[in-house]
């Protein structure tokens, strides 16, 4: 039969390994987090291109035809984008 003593060490030993597992785990969580924002921050610089490349499109647009209607249909994967269909009739894809 263990003595009391021991048993607390026992206790201890284990105690520690876990204060040392729940660090390294506390240092995964923050580089998680690092990395979740640098990916946040580059998804809005996307975003904020992508308006800036249909303000570029709207501009052209309403230079050619003046200021007409336009609907954004059938998304494609492939070119992750929709097509444009004009009031005049054209579709750019």
């Amino acid at each position: 039969m263990m003595k009391k003593t021991s048993k607390r060490l026992v206790l201890l030993v284990e105690w520690e390994k876990r204060c040392q597992l729940m660090a390294e785990g506390n240092k995964l969580w923050a580089e998680s987090n690092k990395l979740m924002a640098e990916g946040s921050k580059l998804w809005a610089e996307g975003d904020k291109l992508m308006a800036e490349g249909d303000i570029l499109w709207l501009d052209a647009v309403i230079s050619v035809h003046g200021n007409i209607k336009l609907e954004w249909k059938n998304w494609n994967c492939t070119t992750q984008s929709y097509e444009c269909h004009l009031e005049t009739g054209e579709v750019f894809k």
